[in-house]
């Protein structure tokens, strides 16, 4: 399977571009090594970034990004359900320090840590054995569980959207989406709506717009995920631009208190 087309990739191919996108949560394309690159090197990939490049604190939002970036959502979370939740437990009950007996006669040393072996082109820092031997040596077998339980959170909320969505027909949104997300931030700012929130109690954007998205229709323009949260964050260029002129325009909105 190649799951390059499940999760985000860079378009531009990483020996043009020799810089991470890590600000996106895209991963970086390494297509040019095709047609010799391992068929699940995107999964391995994805699976030693949420491991580990990643802060504890960022694993819900990169999610979150490739889940609402994500062309078919439904392989998505299979894939994170059945593949990468199965691997973590794979990894942790496996984990053994590895000791190397030297590489293999036909093993090709390539650029960015890449080997070309039996006709195949591999990253071994992705392969399950220095992974198992990274989580024993570096005693990460709570850090690893934790980011499951992590994931596994992520995994309820997406279940509990899918079947809101289910349940019953949107609100139809007839004005412009930036407005919309302006107007749920306003609400949140003045204590009318609870914001889904981050571990460090900061707001969730990222789930905010998820849930924008997931309980309005939009008679117009239907808006991407990173519209919503560049409207709907109020540290953001465009919200602060927009705030100004619904300010200039007499737009005032009382705290919940003031009405209490």
């Amino acid at each position: 399977m190649n799951y390059k087309d499940v999760f985000v990739v860079n378009k531009i191919h990483y020996n043009k571009s020799q810089e991470d996108v890590d600000l996106n949560y895209q991963l970086n394309n390494y297509d040019y090594l095709e047609p010799k690159l391992v068929d699940d090197f995107y999964l391995k990939y994805f699976v030693y970034k949420i491991l580990f490049e990643l802060d504890i604190l960022e694993i819900d939002d990169f999610l979150s990004f490739h889940f609402e970036e994500a062309q078919n959502k439904k392989l998505f979370t299979q894939i994170i359900k059945h593949k990468l939740l199965q691997k973590i437990d794979y990894l942790v009950n496996n984990a053994k320090a590895y000791m190397p007996e030297g590489g293999s006669n036909d093993e090709i040393k390539l650029e960015d840590g890449f080997i070309e072996t039996k006709g195949k082109i591999l990253k071994p820092l992705f392969e399950d054995y220095l992974i198992s031997h990274k989580v024993a040596w570096q005693e990460l077998k709570e850090n690893i569980i934790y980011r499951k339980s992590i994931i596994e959170d992520f995994m309820k909320g997406v279940n509990q959207l899918q079947t809101q969505k289910e349940v019953g027909e949107k609100l139809v949104w007839s004005g412009k989406p930036s407005h919309l997300a302006y107007f749920i931030s306003q609400l949140i700012e003045e204590g009318y709506i609870e914001p889904p929130r981050k571990r460090n109690d900061d707001i969730n954007y990222q789930k905010l717009s998820n849930r924008i998205l997931n309980s309005f229709d939009f008679a117009n323009d239907i808006p991407s995920n990173e519209t919503l949260k560049k409207y709907g964050n109020v540290d953001a260029e465009k919200y602060i631009t927009l705030n100004e002129r619904f300010v200039n325009h007499g737009f005032h909105l009382p705290n919940l208190k003031i009405m209490e």
